[in-house]
């Protein structure tokens, strides 16, 4: 049987991708206290397991697994990252260049010291600062140079991996503790939740940590105008006004007279005995604030009119710059609620303080034909659709790879972009150009997962596959001094960012640990931190250096293995 089997898989070897790929998933979702290992990492390590078989498997299914999901990486960061060049965005792009190029000479450094080669240097980088990218572009990178001897290459290429393996395990691990419960109190902060907390307070966002899903922030209902009650008499936009002298935002949207339903105007004069909706955030109503309109009722014909949320993409530059609380004041804006805001493909929490970036993407909710009428002004839809415009994506990777092909001599090496290097930067550039005209360039989140996320696993699977049987040697002959170097260059990178953030810019305990886990692309650190801040807040400093440390680090793969050449 077991003969059966593994000629089965050596005949078939895309079979043994899949096989790679179900264990690699079940091995992610394995959870250590609060630390996953994760997709990549469990592909990678059901890789070597399914290695041991001795399959063998087309470069060419490795390389176009890879070129996708660096493509799918640029496009989903794009934006941010251009953003990221405006005056806005300038200190946290600062600090994010300063740590990836920090990362990299210590990583370099360190390979210097333990002696290593461009195979375990290259391992050291993308294992010390968890950057899954690395191991593709300094494997294309080592294939590539002139200066390394053909029968040298593909040993240096089985050396990645492992590297990698043992430096993100334990890189993971530390770089989660330590910045979830070390940082805080070495920048000052005893209290992490009770910062976020104020922070979110002056934000104006709601955070109830015990809170589900079935929690509606804006609410609709109806009320009966009491006789000499304050809107009793009262015009529409008057009593709106007043409310929001108040502080509150409230919207009379429809009303009754007697058998007649009609929309309201600002003009609109209401009388004793109407009856209308009122819409306003659910804390309005729980606190009594509705008492001064009438008597609540029980009419749902009056709420029978149709709601719309969408999803819409800011492009106007009018509004680049500005709070939603300005935003709000827009007569287009009437009777409309932000429900979420996505920015780089990261949710945010937000607040009336909170600013508007270009191509920030707002989910407003309100009566379907008021929405219609403000997604002009704010910018494009991005309506629900399940489509993959493949003819864009298609020739965004193909002008990539073009790109991507030429070299430059220095010191003796040819050193060039290759084609992955060169679908990152296309990918980013038409992500950018998607979020200024989202009218073409349709990605749905599904179909960018399946080439990222899915990309990404399938090709360190097969990594894994071709290196498995050399996997566990090597791990015996470098592991205590790799998993030294690893971290090393996993915590001093961060200490250095943390400390500019701090004296620098002075920034917020939450800001700073946010921008440094994106710095460092440490997804499970910005996780471990929003759970130890009971809070959301971090992620405010995380998107735009998440978007600079995922560029930067996957080029780094080339360079260290330059360097180390």
């Amino acid at each position: 049987m077991w003969h059966w089997f593994k000629e089965s898989m050596q005949a078939h070897p895309e079979l043994a991708i899949f096989l790679t790929l179900a264990l690699g998933f079940t091995i992610g979702r394995l959870k250590i206290k609060s630390v996953t290992l994760g997709s990549v990492t469990g592909t990678l390590l059901a890789g070597v397991l399914v290695g041991q078989l001795d399959i063998q498997i087309p470069d060419l299914v490795k390389t176009v697994a890879f070129i996708g999901f660096l493509f799918a990486l640029g496009y989903r960061v794009g934006p941010q990252f251009f953003a990221a060049l405006k005056k806005d965005g300038v200190p946290q792009l600062v600090i994010a260049v300063i740590g990836c190029v920090f990362g990299l000479i210590v990583a370099y450094a360190m390979a210097k010291i333990m002696g290593y080669g461009p195979g375990w240097g290259a391992g050291l980088l993308a294992g010390g600062l968890t950057q899954s990218a690395v191991i593709g572009v300094a494997t294309d990178a080592i294939n590539g140079s002139s200066s390394i001897p053909d029968d040298q290459k593909q040993t240096l290429v089985n050396q990645i991996p492992v590297g990698y393996a043992v430096c993100y395990l334990f890189g993971t691990a530390a770089a989660a503790y330590f910045l979830s419960q070390l940082a805080p109190r070495m920048l000052g902060t005893r209290n992490l939740a009770a910062e976020c907390a104020e922070l979110e307070r002056q934000l104006g966002t709601f955070s109830d940590p015990d809170s589900q899903p079935a929690y509606r922030q804006v609410v609709r209902r109806t009320y009966r105008v009491s006789e000499g009650s304050e809107l009793d008499g009262s015009t529409v936009q008057a009593e709106e006004t007043l409310a929001r002298n108040r502080g509150r935002r409230i919207y009379l949207q429809r009303f009754r007279r007697g058998d007649e339903l009609a929309f309201t105007t600002p003009d609109t004069v209401l009388r004793a005995g109407d009856v209308v909706t009122v819409t306003a955030n659910h804390s309005d109503f729980i606190h009594g604030e509705m008492t001064a309109v009438g008597t609540e009722v029980d009419d749902t014909e009056l709420l029978g009119y149709d709601i719309e949320t969408l999803s819409v993409v800011l492009l106007n530059k009018k509004l680049q710059g500005r709070t939603l609380a300005e935003l709000a004041q827009q007569d287009e804006a009437r009777n409309l609620f932000v429900k979420k805001v996505v920015r780089a493909g990261v949710e945010i929490p937000f607040g009336l303080t909170t600013v508007l970036h270009h191509g920030d993407e707002l989910t407003i909710e309100g009566p379907k034909e008021l929405v219609e009428q403000a997604v002009p002004v704010i910018g494009k839809p991005n309506r629900t659709s399940d489509e993959t415009d493949y003819s864009y994506i298609g020739f965004g990777i193909f002008l990539g790879g073009l790109i991507g092909i030429p070299t430059v001599a220095i010191a003796g090496a040819d050193i060039g972009l290759t084609t992955s290097g060169g679908a990152l930067i296309m990918g980013l550039i038409f992500g950018w150009l998607r979020s200024r005209n989202p009218s073409f360039g349709r990605f749905p989140p599904a179909a960018e997962w399946l080439m990222d996320t899915g990309g990404l696993c399938m090709f360190v699977g097969i990594v894994g596959i071709q290196s498995g049987p050399n996997f566990i040697s090597g791990v015996k002959s470098e592991g205590l001094g790799l998993l030294f170097a690893g971290l090393v260059v996993t915590l001093l990178p961060m200490f250095l960012t943390l400390f500019l953030g701090r004296w620098l810019y002075k920034w917020p305990t939450a800001t700073n640990l946010g921008s440094t886990a994106g710095t460092f692309t440490t997804t499970a650190s910005i996780g471990a931190i929003c759970d130890a801040a009971k809070s959301r807040v971090p992620v405010l400093g995380y998107t735009v250096p998440y978007a600079i440390g995922n560029t930067l680090l996957t080029i780094w793969g080339t360079v260290i293995v330059a360097l180390l050449s």
